[in-house]
């Protein structure tokens, strides 16, 4: 087992480092870590986008993890390397990059073997999550929003496109090669979503006071096959907003989702 001293920037680094099996190695986590189950003398290092640098040079860690497509990431990771701290910077852009990111993540940590079963049992999983498919020859149309105002959306270059696939569902805007980006109101209406996904940054997993009806008052949106068959959800976001484990369990809930609206559509 590896004894190194680990600082984590991020909660899906965070979660990298608990499969496997290396959360009491955690001296230092961000702060959005720090709201998981965590070892109690695991000390904050600030904000996922404003890593404080000196609190992580106190803590002496051997090997600092963070993964530079979280947004504001790419900045921490440049100072932090220039601060001197030996920094496994990990490029999460699309879902299978997860598979990759845990394999580099043991080889760093010291852990391989370990770190090639749970690829293995990870495959398994996704195979048999995407077997439970309902298969059509016209995937639904899905729209896949990050943000309101204004409106943030994802590209092909995500791993929110890839999971959209895997489900059953084709993001309508899979043709832009981006991880994500601006979009105009009217180019949304006019692709017309058969089902509309939201997850807000910032909006947690706490989604009870969520309305549907909040979205159904967007006039402009009113003849898109969503909103006629009220195919609107929102998502909680640690299991979408972060490229880790917990992709696993938002690709079972995207399945899931996404039969009940081709049901209805």
């Amino acid at each position: 087992m590896s004894n190194k001293r680990i600082v984590s920037c991020t909660p899906s680094t965070t979660d990298f480092l608990n499969l496997l099996g290396l959360g009491n190695n955690i001296v230092g986590a961000d702060d959005l870590s720090m709201q998981y189950p965590i070892n109690s003398e695991v000390i904050s290092v600030g904000p996922i986008d404003n890593i404080n640098s000196h609190i992580v040079s106190e803590l002496k860690p051997d090997l600092v993890v963070a993964t530079e497509t979280v947004p504001g990431m790419d900045v921490v990771i440049d100072y932090l390397k220039a601060d001197g701290h030996n920094v496994l910077s990990l490029h999460s852009e699309r879902f299978d990059d997860l598979i990759a990111d845990i394999y580099t993540t043991g080889v760093e940590c010291d852990v391989e073997e370990l770190a090639c079963e749970i690829v293995e049992k990870i495959n398994k999983k996704v195979k048999r999550l995407c077997s439970m498919v309902r298969t059509t020859d016209e995937p639904l149309r899905a729209y896949f929003e990050w943000y309101p105002d204004p409106f943030i959306t994802c590209g092909s270059q995500s791993w929110i496109s890839d999971m959209l696939k895997k489900a059953g569902a084709n993001n309508i805007f899979g043709d832009i090669p981006q991880p994500s980006f601006d979009v105009e109101e009217m180019e949304i209406v006019k692709r017309d979503p058969q089902v509309i996904f939201i997850c807000w940054a910032g909006q947690g997993d706490e989604l009870e006071d969520l309305e549907v009806e909040n979205i159904l008052k967007r006039k402009p949106w009113k003849e898109t096959a969503a909103f006629k068959s009220k195919q609107i959800y929102y998502l909680p976001e640690s299991l979408f907003a972060f490229p880790g484990p917990k992709l696993l369990e938002g690709l079972e809930l995207l399945i899931e989702l996404v039969g009940i609206a081709g049901s209805e559509n």
